[in-house]
């Protein structure tokens, strides 16, 4: 059962800038906007942009959802977090577990224990 976000505009508050250190001091600024959705894996984190390729920061992935700004990005399951803005639809199977479709075709795991929260936080978040 495929359950579509709600698509209207409304104020989108301003952009956050997300602050990383790549090997040494050097850092770069990269818009919260732009980031699509972070999938963990060990103590290493992928970053997927919308129009960056994607890249692999050795910090886990909550610590890299401390700086995010919560009203934007939702935890959809133990190594996934995604930008509310760019999930497309929800799909549940018949095990309670679902699914979320972002808008670049990605499909994430949605935990069980997660679903009914994950739909509140969509169903409030104004969407692009």
């Amino acid at each position: 059962m495929l359950i579509p976000v709600p698509t209207t505009s409304s104020s989108v508050p301003s952009d956050s800038v997300l602050q990383l250190y790549f090997r040494g001091s050097r850092q770069h600024f990269f818009q919260t906007s732009d980031l699509i959705c972070l999938q963990g894996d060990g103590n290493y984190t992928w970053l997927h942009w919308r129009n960056q390729p994607s890249i692999i920061m050795p910090k886990t992935l909550k610590q890299l959802a401390s700086m995010l700004p919560a009203d934007r990005f939702a935890r959809v399951h133990r190594n996934s977090i995604v930008n509310c803005q760019y999930v497309e639809s929800l799909e549940r199977s018949k095990t309670g577990a679902g699914t979320v479709h972002l808008i670049d075709g990605t499909v994430l795991p949605i935990s069980r224990r997660r679903w009914e929260i994950i739909t509140n936080v969509l169903a409030t978040v104004p969407i692009k």
